[in-house]
């Protein structure tokens, strides 16, 4: 940490100008967008969320988290997905997935690999359909810089900031905004609420640099403002889960099959909705690109990259358990 944060230092001249041009040195080739219409969201027994809300959280595993007591306190109250796997290490190629439905080729957490491809801000955008991604410590609306100690800020856990279509767009990139621009719409009507909003905490409170204890009393908290908005109270969702597993761990899903490698690790993962049963525990196999296609079928949008697969799973059925009743 103490590194990044010299070596980002000697670069801050370079990299506080103006949102308007963004930065382009060390630009990596582009991925190719795809030639075929991505297809449509298939009908789901998912709600028509008002309000989507996505947490992504840093480096814990799924036990090493039940054994944290706020975060078993919080597993306790709400539902938990207990077979959900991160899909690489380490954490940009994760934030990638959320947001893209692929990798995108991106095998680090590189600051300058920009890429060309299709993402959910993009998709939001073109739907009409209201967003946000919300950075604590992010120095300013539209700030597109890989790194910013003072605010504990990482632009690896920013995936919006790595497509050149919203880099370019002075309207999408806008939609990248300081937590604290969050914190007060939260307390108004949710109308006031993006429809879809995303939150990255800073290095300390995601987990990253300090320790589980902390990033779960910053959870808690959050988790507290969220439930007590107008925009998650009449028919909102809160996802919280976690970029990777601590260590090396490579265990993954495909499809239906949890496997022994080809993933980030078993991560920790809530679905906090209005009504859904105290407790519940579902161990459907999922993935990142369970939680990404849940967002788009729920909203009829398009499939992006890997959430067009049939075999992967939306999280459709913890509202299955709503309707009959809840169970493990």
């Amino acid at each position: 940490m103490l590194h990044h944060r010299i070596v980002f230092l000697a670069l801050t001249g370079l990299l506080l100008g103006s949102c308007a041009a963004p930065a382009t040195p060390r630009q990596a080739p582009a991925a190719s967008r795809a030639t075929v219409p991505h297809p449509p969201a298939r009908p789901t027994g998912l709600p028509a969320f008002s309000h989507v809300f996505v947490v992504v959280m840093e480096n814990l595993g799924y036990r090493a988290a039940l054994g944290v007591p706020q975060l078993a306190s919080l597993a306790g109250r709400w539902a938990v997905a207990t077979r959900y796997y991160a899909v690489a290490h380490p954490s940009l190629p994760n934030y990638l997935a959320l947001t893209s439905g692929g990798t995108q080729g991106v095998t680090s957490d590189c600051w300058f690999c920009y890429r060309k491809a299709d993402n959910l801000g993009e998709e939001l955008s073109a739907r009409g359909i209201s967003w946000g991604a919300y950075m604590e410590g992010l120095p300013k609306a539209g700030w597109l810089g890989p790194w910013w100690p003072p605010g504990d800020y990482a632009g690896k856990h920013d995936p919006f900031r790595y497509y050149t279509d919203i880099r370019d767009s002075r309207s999408l990139r806008a939609h990248l905004q300081p937590l604290h621009q969050l914190t007060k719409r939260l307390s108004g009507p949710a109308s006031g609420v993006p429809r879809f909003v995303w939150v990255t905490p800073n290095l300390c409170n995601d987990g990253h640099d300090c320790p589980p204890a902390r990033a779960a009393a910053w959870l808690s908290g959050f988790v507290r403002q969220v439930t007590a908005s107008a925009a998650w109270r009449h028919g909102g969702v809160l996802f919280v889960t976690w970029d990777e597993g601590n260590g090396a761990n490579p265990r993954g899903v495909a499809g239906i099959r949890v496997l022994a490698h080809g993933g980030g690790g078993h991560v920790f993962t809530l679905v906090i909705a209005p009504g859904l049963p105290r407790d519940l525990r579902v161990s459907v196999p999922y993935s990142h690109y369970s939680l990404l296609k849940t967002v788009e079928e729920a909203w009829g949008v398009p499939l992006l990259g890997q959430t067009a697969s049939p075999a992967v799973q939306d999280m459709a059925a913890f509202w299955g358990k709503l309707r009959t009743g809840g169970g493990r």
